[in-house]
């Protein structure tokens, strides 16, 4: 047995997942679950996704090795603050948040009696909540931790050790370089996607342009099916990058506008044959 105790602080679809797929390696004897939402919780249990669970933090998370914050980021230290209220002094906490450095800045400054280190699981659907939970969800996909100078080495290799056995590839990055490659390959594409159904969807003025498209704009939107509020607070607790990565963004389909309102069909083919060749170069 690897862990004698996990405690998961929150079980919407990524903490659901995280619970179920400790349970199912068997490495774990207990996989404690905190979830405020009623309903969820005795899903969660019903299910077989936790062994045990509360509707809120306090004494029953004592004796967790680690304690996995899966809460929305902009509340992830008030509930570390919380957690180390009741666990034993040195316990390993870890978030699966994807914005990283104010996170873990804001934790570096606490004098808690907890070892904190920032991680995040790339995976993920664009439906939320326990009852999406899959085991399966991290196998094979990476997960980014993103330990500081004042890191403990004990609890980033625990915290490595439980992401592996959720089946994850584990992979360091700074904070502040995490934050960066994010804003792009992931909090970029959301704003866009969020963005492009509104455009569409004001353009349609009497009529339900949605109707009339094809695969195209369904695999642009997917995303844009993602739950509102916890992306709001990703792209704000991300502001600055996300800022350079939307103007960037806007520099681009800038450069398309400009060919287009020129018909300079040569500049166009070459704009977009540069992005399909950086497309095919990058793989899918």
């Amino acid at each position: 047995m690897t862990f004698e105790k996990v405690a998961v602080v929150g079980l919407g679809l990524i903490g659901g997942s995280l619970a179920a797929a400790l349970h199912e390696s068997r490495e774990v004897w207990e996989v404690f679950g905190v979830e405020r939402d009623p309903e969820s919780l005795r899903f969660a249990l019903r299910k077989g996704i936790i062994d045990k669970g509360s509707s809120e933090i306090g004494p029953d998370i004592s004796g967790s090795k680690i304690v996995v914050i899966a809460t929305y980021v902009d509340t992830i230290a008030q509930v570390a603050k919380e957690v180390s209220r009741f666990v034993l002094p040195g316990t390993a906490v870890c978030d699966v948040g994807s914005v990283k450095a104010p996170v873990v800045r804001e934790m570096e400054k606490g004098s808690w009696r907890i070892r904190f280190v920032g991680a995040h699981p790339i995976a993920g659907k664009e439906t939320s909540g326990v009852r999406e939970s899959d085991p399966g969800l991290f196998s094979g996909k990476k997960c980014i931790v993103t330990p500081v100078e004042s890191t403990s080495p004990e609890a980033l290799s625990m915290v490595k050790t439980l992401f592996s056995l959720a089946g994850g590839e584990v992979v360091e990055m700074d904070p502040e370089s995490h934050d960066e490659v994010f804003s792009l390959v992931s909090h970029l594409p959301h704003a866009v996607a969020y963005s492009l159904v509104n455009a569409v969807a004001s353009g349609g003025r009497d009529r339900n342009l949605f109707d009339f498209s094809g695969g195209g704009l369904a695999d642009l939107t997917r995303i844009a099916d993602s739950s509102p509020e916890m992306w709001a607070g990703i792209f704000i607790e991300n502001r600055d990058a996300l800022l350079r990565a939307i103007r960037g963004f806007a520099g681009e389909l800038g450069k398309i506008e400009k060919a287009v309102v020129a018909g300079n069909v040569e500049d166009l083919v070459a704009l977009l044959r540069e992005a399909r060749d950086s497309k095919r170069n990058l793989g899918e």
